[in-house]
């Protein structure tokens, strides 16, 4: 028991020299204090009784500045040591601990090396130097170390260092933010040494569209999502690798197996067309694709390109920002054989409490004095009650959620090909039963170089995903109250829980429906690259060849219970798509002069889509044995078709000038053509400028010591939004059957459904952003800051037209909107020892939006352009307002109901806004908007010798939205369960809830805040000992667990605040938290 008290001890010791290296490091260089003598000056008093090592260097090191350095396993910490010194150099004081200890010390400066004392045949030799930056300035608290041994010091001050080693020895100098270097000791016994600047971060890669570049070298907003930290993280599909990693871009789960969710950049521009960024995967636009046909552990890097100078270069499609995923590809010569896989299991995140059988009896008689009438209990419910049972909602709609993936992959790299190869099974349960996704993909890519001037290859992929089943509803389940029943006596399902049919059984389809749903992905993308005879001048070919298909069958088989009966009815549904994109790429990248770098991409391309899709259905099948293979022998036969096409030109030109790595310019101008627009508006052209300045390149920054990199970025854009369909701009007509004369026929007509608009063309973004790149304190902190505003013209709207015309709305170009933001990321190298390790991602992001313009029309000739009231639409304020009453308490006993009559105590009090001394429309307001102020979220990782644990914080601040849970509002409603949540009533005459009865005439939303603090990755891991897996003959191997969504700090009253679900109304349920235990292998 003793050493185990003296482990801990030991890691308590351990994180305090830490953390005292830390802060006496910078501490030393401000007041530039000289070690040299303290040891030779600094008095201790000692008094240990029985005690050990550990006893004597806890006082030591509380009563002075120095630090103790030694391996754990050469001390004995069963010796017992007595000593009582006073006023002794602390020089005394270890002569007389490590005599008998086989140990041994040094004393440099402050700090305090204890080594096993050893006998050679050759005595070691003194060796001093003095470490320097590139400048020649002293590099304070660098590393010497001894290779193959824990021999070891540190620099002083001064950057000089002194060290006893043996001859021919090998020393390992290192400091974060420099390069490592290793140094062979020779006869001399003085070495100056010049430590470089680690510049691996600066001349990292990113990839900006149409090719690649420095990251110093970017002009334009662009964010590389770590994509080695989110390993160990159970994300199926890439959507959930992005939440929290990019300041400005926002993920919203729906908390469904498999599904996408939504992806938002820099916020909402448009108000009805698509606000979801363009996906490129592998160089290509992921078109027909979706992200859960892509598996993670098949992705290399994502980069997300955020403001109009890196997204012009995508015109049309780039509006709303553009994520870049490029996937592995082979990198060693030896073949590299990968596992990695996990299982684990899952359950919903965040239940809202209902209330008990007791409470909820309570309830109703509260509603019946209230409502001052009956509210009788259905029949099954007095049974229910009688006989004491009772049901928990949430338990009747809960399954059983495991999960796992498995995937493996080979790569590597030849003298004229690299290759990847990978294949992976996924499968999910979420909580909600019937809710599953299963997906099978696999991935060939290839690089072959034919020639010296002739590279050919492809990214492949195939997927498949199973969403079969029907999932249990939601909104039905919601609605149970805790007596009804969802089954017979004999197990069978009862269609009406009530037994009326008022709310029906949650379980109902998927216990009676078969339902099948399977797509299958062909995504193809192949290249050829071809050096041309000219330095630096380069022709590349794309051809990306996408195909999707979809079944989708369902069957309900006949029924005859509950005074309903029917035969049996079904449909069977399949879907093809076909995207072709094929592009011509022109490359020149030069440097002239040795300053002077020109960079030119120059690009023509075209796109071609289609869908097609096809369905028949019937109903009275008096057979369900074939279930939905048996349509024919139905009834009522319906046969529906759809198809649709359309297609895209684009040209673009990029111009990249760059000199002295100081000055940076980027001029890009692309021309696309889109088919859904108007005959006289097909044709849109987008430039962009973005400009760079290196001023850490500048002479009177250099001097600068705690600056590594200062770059000043700013840009100004032109984008354009096509997210609308195929035909929006042509007259169409659809099918309608009608009834002639006595009914014995009916005939197929056709009707017009929209009108033409040819002036239809773009939404266009205009966009500025302002930025800010750095690196400070020797690469330990490295961040950017950016602020961006966007204004968006001739918005895609519908506006209302005479009836007379056969219409009643066209769509057309009108209306604007403008958004602005700021995002800062911050990333920190905390500490980092050979053992221990700690790094911090931060990022920070505000957004705003609001309505500039809309129909520009004044129908009541107040002087001012007319909102949109009936679409919550509001010029000057956000996207996504809330208009309502304004909320002024209960209605208590004895208040004056003057202004509104037909209220009655525990009732809902409102402003009366208009001062005119009744309560009506005109009160209404715009009270606040669903955005949040402000999203924050901060990534910490640690490492400690092979283990490493990682945790994300999400943290979202503002936002309102209405939730139905607080109060239902209808008597139908009322008989359903309630959150368990107080409430009016006369005993307990609260201010700001309602009575349970009242019936909410004017629609009030009972808006609550959005805001929450989420606790979303976390990660424990455990790499295998080098000197282990080596015996195995293995590269690594790495055990982990990990959770998603593992806690939610919220005051929000409903399933999830991210997507503001309500409840009864919301398909969309709680967030999925899981648990997964993992295991990485490499050979």
């Amino acid at each position: 028991m003793k050493k185990e008290r003296d482990d801990s001890r030991l890691l308590s010791l351990k994180i305090t020299r830490i953390m005292k290296i830390t802060a006496i490091l910078i501490l030393a260089g401000i007041l530039q204090v000289s070690a040299v003598t303290y040891a030779q000056e600094h008095r201790i008093s000692v008094a240990v009784e029985n005690g050990t090592f550990y006893d004597v260097v806890s006082q030591i090191e509380k009563q002075s500045e120095f630090m103790f350095f030694y391996k754990s396993e050469e001390i004995d910490n069963n010796q017992r040591i007595n000593l009582k010194v006073k006023d002794k150099l602390v020089s005394e004081i270890l002569s007389e601990i490590t005599k008998n200890n086989n140990l041994t010390y040094k004393i440099t400066g402050k700090h305090i090396i204890i080594t096993k004392a050893t006998t050679t045949s050759q005595a070691p030799r003194k060796i001093t130097g003095i470490i320097t930056d590139e400048n020649g300035e002293p590099i304070i608290g660098a590393n010497i170390v001894e290779k193959g041994t824990t021999n070891g010091t540190i620099t002083d001050i001064d950057g000089r260092f002194s060290l006893d080693v043996a001859d021919k020895s090998v020393l390992i100098v290192s400091y974060i933010g420099y390069d490592t270097q290793t140094i062979s000791v020779t006869s001399k016994s003085s070495y100056n040494i010049k430590l470089a600047e680690d510049t691996k971060a600066l001349e990292e890669v990113v990839v900006i569209g149409y090719g690649s570049a420095r990251k110093k070298d970017v002009t334009g907003a662009l964010t590389r999502v770590n994509v080695t930290e989110k390993e160990t993280i159970p994300n199926v599909n890439p959507v959930q690798a992005l939440r929290g990693s990019v300041a400005g871009v926002r993920v919203i789960d729906t908390g469904m197996a498999g599904a996408d969710g939504t992806i938002q950049v820099r916020g909402t521009t448009s108000i009805t067309a698509s606000n979801d960024p363009l996906i490129v995967l592998d160089g290509v636009p992921f078109s027909g694709g979706r992200l859960s046909d892509i598996n993670t552990n098949d992705i290399e890097t994502i980069d997300v390109l955020k403001d109009a100078s890196s997204t012009a270069i995508y015109g049309s499609r780039g509006a709303n920002g553009v994520i870049m995923i490029t996937t592995k590809r082979g990198k060693t010569s030896k073949p590299q054989l990968n596992y990695n896989g996990y299982v684990g299991f899952s359950d919903f995140a965040n239940m809202p409490k209902l209330m008990s059988g007791e409470q909820y009896q309570q309830l109703r008689k509260d509603a019946e004095v209230y409502m001052n009438q009956e509210l009788p209990f259905q029949t099954i419910e007095e049974e229910n009650i009688a006989a004491g049972r009772t049901i928990n909602p949430w338990d009747v709609i809960k399954q059983d959620a495991p999960m796992t993936e498995h995937e493996l992959s080979i790569s590597g790299k030849g003298e004229k090909m690299t290759y990847y190869l990978s294949g992976s099974f996924t499968s999910q349960k979420s909580p909600l039963v019937g809710d599953q996704f299963k997906r099978l993909s696999v991935r060939a890519n290839f690089d072959l170089h034919v020639t010296d001037w002739l590279e050919i290859g492809t990214n492949s992929s195939f997927a498949t995903k199973d969403y079969s089943g029907a999932e249990a509803n939601w909104g039905d389940a919601a609605r149970l109250s805790p007596y009804s029943s969802i089954r017979y006596d004999d197990g069978t399902l009862r269609k009406l829980p009530y037994g009326d049919g008022m709310v029906s059984n949650p379980l109902w389809n998927v216990e009676m429906k078969d339902n099948k749903e399977i797509s299958y992905g062909i995504f193809n993308n192949n290249f050829m690259i071809i050096k041309l005879p000219l330095k630096g001048l380069t022709y590349q070919m794309n051809l990306s060849n996408n195909l999707r298909f979809k079944d989708i069958n369902n069957y309900t088989p006949a029924y005859n219970r509950d005074g309903s009966s029917w035969l049996g009815s079904g449909s069977k549904e399949h879907q093809f798509t076909h995207d072709l994109i094929f592009e011509n790429i022109v490359k020149y990248n030069n440097t002239f002069a040795e300053k002077h770098n020109v960079d030119v991409t120059l690009m023509y391309g075209y796109e071609y889509s289609s869908a097609n899709k096809s369905k028949l259905s019937s109903n009275n099948i008096f057979n369900d044995a074939l279930g939905f293979n048996g349509l024919g022998i139905g009834e009522n036969h319906t046969v529906s078709t759809t198809a649709g096409k359309s297609a895209a030109v684009s040209s673009m030109a990029r111009v990249g000038y760059r000199f002295a790595d100081k000055y940076m310019v980027n001029l890009t101008v692309r021309r696309d053509g889109y088919s859904a627009f108007g005959s006289d508006r097909k044709y849109g052209t987008f430039p962009s400028v973005g400009l760079g300045w290196a001023l850490s390149q500048e002479q009177f920054v250099k001097n600068i010591s705690w600056l590594d990199f200062l770059k000043l970025r700013l840009s100004w854009g032109q984008n354009g939004n096509r997210g609308i369909s195929s035909y929006e701009s042509l007259s169409t007509m659809d099918l309608a059957r009608y009834v002639f004369g006595d009914g014995g026929s009916t005939s197929v007509g056709l009707y017009p459904t929209s009108m033409a608009n040819p002036l239809l063309g773009w939404e266009t973004s205009q966009s500025y952003n302002l930025g800010l790149d750095f690196t400070l304190f020797n690469n330990r902190l490295s961040g950017n800051i950016d602020l961006y505003s966007t204004k968006t013209t001739d918005l895609l709207l519908e506006v209302s037209i005479p009836s007379m015309t056969g219409y009643d709305k066209y769509l057309t170009n009108i209306g604007e909107t403008q958004n602005r933001g700021i995002e800062v990321t911050l990333n920190s190298e905390n500490i980092n020892t050979k053992d221990f390790s700690w790094s911090t991602s931060l990022n920070f992001s505000a957004n705003a939006n609001k309505i500039l313009h809309l129909s520009g029309e004044d129908l009541d000739g107040d002087g001012k352009e007319d909102d949109d009231i009936g679409k919550s639409r509001f010029i000057g304020y956000s996207m996504g307002s809330n208009y309502n009453y304004v909320f002024d308490g209960i209605w208590q006993e004895g208040d004056d109901f003057s202004i509104d009559k037909s209220a009655k105590p525990g009732d809902i009090k409102f402003k009366d806004i208009s001062g005119n001394g009744s309560i009506g429309p005109e009160d209404r307001m715009v009270l606040h908007n669903n955005r949040p102020k402000f999203t924050m979220s901060m990534n910490n990782m640690f490492r400690y010798r092979d283990f490493t644990l990682s945790f994300l914080l999400d943290l979202r601040c503002g936002g309102y939205a209405a939730n139905n849970w607080i109060n239902p509002g209808t008597e139908y409603y009322n008989r359903c369960n309630q959150l368990d949540l107080p409430y009016w009533t006369p005993e307990n005459p609260l201010n700001d809830r309602p009575s349970v009865g009242y019936s909410n005439p004017r629609g009030y939303g009972f808006y609550e805040k959005l805001t929450y603090l989420r606790l979303q990755d976390v990660s424990l891991a455990y790499s295998l000992p080098k000197s282990l897996i080596q015996k195995l003959t293995l590269n690594n191997v790495k055990v982990y667990v990990s959770g998603k969504n593992l806690a939610t700090w919220t005051g929000w009253h409903g399933w999830d605040p991210e997507h503001a679900s309500g409840g009864r109304a919301s398909k969309n349920g709680p967030l999925i938290k899981s648990w997964v235990l993992g295991l990485q292998i490499s050979l």
